[in-house]
């Protein structure tokens, strides 16, 4: 039996009718091609890695001067892992089946040029970028051609500015993540400081409504009054530095009184507090005014003290104001910082809540050892309203105190 064999086209053989197309045999380990091609494949795996994790680290960081033409670093850095990544079974091609190539590829391609380039350039993005960014200006350069015309495109397209912007709950998480103490994050943000840049953010939501204090709780001096020896101590344990003085209603705020007037005065002879008091040395704010507004008006220096205004509409659908509390600077800090400023006169009242409180519980445990004694529990009938009383008057004073026990128990110990 004979064959009759024609070679076509290309590299096909026609026997007998029959298209047989030829193969070349995989290379063995022996031939010295073998070598070159899995050295080649080698270098293209890494080159993909290398490209895919610079593609994460570089276009991470804002501060690189790389990162100024970001669509050039981009266009750049795909095309040179595309390439890369479409070579590889090339070559693997040459030395091994078709079935092992892809195999092979699929497996370098997803761990040494996706997962493990990625990872390292995400936590060392810093350093990496700073070593090899001359070879990445080189990259640049060798592929301009193709480059900048596709990111002359995009940047017309997309814009040049590609800033990562957070929202304020985003980026309230994002600083409460600063203050854990890991291997990447060596020195961490302290719980005063992550507490001042979250009052911050919080505080452009606050009005002068979320922070006032009512007209009922404070302080006043009437302006007809006299600066007596009772008044005058009065004042001293207050402990304020300025004191709102008013004109028949208390709503009536007509100015200050700054207590540091007060050292040259004698209590004996009765001066009045119209006559001492400044006029108008406050500020003005409403109820709706929002905190940083009233912060911009504090830094001016008029007066650290503003008198709250609330605006309803009366009866006859009038517009009306009037006043219904005030609100410091010391406020408004305290909200910014997240936590109570202390003075000296306030540790001291606090040293006398403190003892009063001391003394309340060592009388209530005392009234309960006797019963004990007695043969009585606590809820015995000889002494429940005795007991209902001192834990009534214990639960009073500990609500002055309770919200800041654990800043003045350690600037207690300095006293």
């Amino acid at each position: 039996m004979s064959f009759i064999c024609t070679k076509e086209v290309g590299d096909s053989l026609m026997c007998n009718g029959t298209q047989y197309d030829l193969h070349e045999a995989p290379l063995s380990y022996k031939d010295t091609m073998f070598w070159v091609y899995l050295g080649i494949y080698v270098a293209l795996v890494l080159l993909a890695g290398l490209m895919s994790g610079l593609t994460m680290g570089l276009l991470s960081l804002d501060i690189l001067s790389l990162k100024k033409k970001h669509h050039l670093l981009l266009v750049t850095l795909l095309l040179a892992n595309a390439a890369a990544v479409e070579s590889m079974p090339i070559f693997m091609d040459r030395i091994s089946s078709p079935v092992i190539a892809i195999c092979v590829s699929v497996t370098a391609v997803l761990f040494f040029g996706e997962v493990v380039p990625q990872a390292l350039c995400t936590r060392y993005g810093l350093a990496i970028g700073s070593t090899l960014a001359p070879f990445v200006k080189l990259l640049m350069v060798l592929l301009f051609v193709i480059a900048w015309p596709i990111s002359k495109l995009l940047d017309c397209l997309l814009g040049h500015e590609h800033s990562t912007f957070f929202r304020r709950a985003e980026l309230k998480e994002l600083v409460k993540l600063h203050t854990e103490s890991t291997d990447a994050n060596e020195d961490p943000l302290r719980d005063d400081e992550v507490m001042i840049i979250q009052g911050a953010l919080e505080m452009r939501n606050k009005t002068v409504e979320d922070r006032y204090t009512p007209l009922e709780k404070v302080f006043m001096l009437e302006a007809n009054g006299k600066l007596d020896h009772d008044t005058m101590r009065e004042i001293s344990r207050k402990g304020h530095s300025r004191v709102p003085v008013y004109e028949g209603d208390k709503g009536n705020i007509v100015g200050l009184l700054f207590v540091k007037s007060l050292i040259m005065l004698d209590p004996d002879k009765d001066t009045p507090i119209k006559d001492i008091y400044k006029a108008g040395s406050f500020l003005k704010s409403s109820t709706t005014e929002p905190l940083f507004e009233l912060l911009d008006k504090f830094q001016t220096g008029r007066s650290h003290l503003c008198v709250v205004s609330k605006t309803q509409i009366d009866e006859g659908n009038q517009m009306t104001s009037r006043v219904v509390g005030i609100i410091t600077l010391e406020d408004v800090l305290e909200l910014l910082i997240q936590e109570e400023i202390w003075d000296e006169a306030d540790i001291t009242r606090h040293h006398v809540v403190q003892r009063q409180v001391s003394l309340a519980r060592v009388k209530l445990k005392r009234m309960k050892s006797v019963d004990a004694e007695r043969g009585r529990g606590p809820l015995s009938p000889l002494n429940p309203s005795h007991v209902q009383q001192s834990e009534e008057s214990l639960s009073r004073r500990n609500e002055t105190t309770s919200d800041t026990q654990p800043l003045l128990a350690s600037r207690a110990e300095k006293f």
